[in-house]
């Protein structure tokens, strides 16, 4: 989806369509703000910092954490993606740093949604608190959709069962470090290859992982229109990404061919 304009859904209560320049990051913020230069700024720009250096020094690419005392306490989490090295995960880190403030006006609960990596940063613990997900997610979609010709119907199925194939890989092996990458190779002239990643954050249990994923999967037609031709649903606890061209590096983990 880097290459297009992005919609960007916002999954609570309600669900709202906003349009996005293709810039990232995409944001979901909160409610409440702190000053500029106060202790809580302070302390969230320290968290994201130490967050960076945890996730890129590990080989799962993850890292929690919480900074500051009461009534200024900020956590968060920092998620990179599974397939991408230590040195970019250290650079999506900085992006982290560089925008909580920036993108949500300095809103206390920031979500924060890049191509290499998820971020949340929060007064609140509860995002971490929860083992289970998927907690407030982040719903990204391509303003462009697959070929008028193509079979829609067809074409549903074969995400759908992209999806779960990965996701179901993904959660099958804690080695896997709870991510996958997949293929679907295919005959329809209007979609003949599509590529996915499901991701859960390390914190959580293979089970609560498959939960999770197997939720975004049921989920991901009554979110997003038939004929979308890529599309993303980004938490906390875990991640799940469709396109019809390839943005992983490596040869995928799942590939299924029809």
């Amino acid at each position: 989806m880097a290459r297009c304009t992005l919609l960007v859904l916002l999954v609570a209560a309600a669900v709202a369509v906003v349009p996005l320049a293709a810039g990232q990051p995409w944001a979901t913020c909160g409610d409440g703000t702190y000053e500029q230069g106060s202790a809580y700024e302070n302390n969230l720009l320290n968290l994201a910092l130490t967050l960076r250096d945890g996730a890129s020094s590990q080989e799962i690419l993850f890292s929690t954490g919480s900074n500051g005392a009461a009534p200024n306490t900020v956590y968060g989490l920092l998620l990179c993606r599974g397939d991408i090295s230590r040195a970019a995960c250290y650079d999506c880190g900085t992006s982290v740093w560089r925008d909580a403030g920036s993108a949500c006006r300095r809103a206390k609960d920031v979500a924060l949604v890049y191509n290499e990596c998820y971020a949340r940063l929060s007064d609140k613990d509860d995002f971490l608190a929860d083992k289970v997900g998927p907690g407030q997610l982040t719903t990204l979609m391509s303003s462009t959709n697959i070929s008028s010709g193509a079979d829609v119907a067809a074409y549903d199925r074969a995400v759908t069962r992209l999806l779960a194939a990965t996701a179901e890989y993904a959660a099958g092996d804690i080695a896997r470090k709870l991510f996958a990458t997949g293929q679907r190779v295919g005959a329809d002239p209007g979609f003949p290859n599509l590529y996915a990643t499901a991701q859960c954050a390390f914190d959580i249990t293979l089970e609560a992982c498959r939960g999770c994923l197997e939720g975004l999967v049921a989920r991901w037609w009554d979110t997003f229109p038939a004929n979308v031709d890529g599309a993303r649903i980004a938490g906390p606890r875990c991640l799940l990404r469709s396109e019809v061209y390839p943005f992983y590096t490596g040869a995928p983990m799942v590939v299924l061919r029809e």
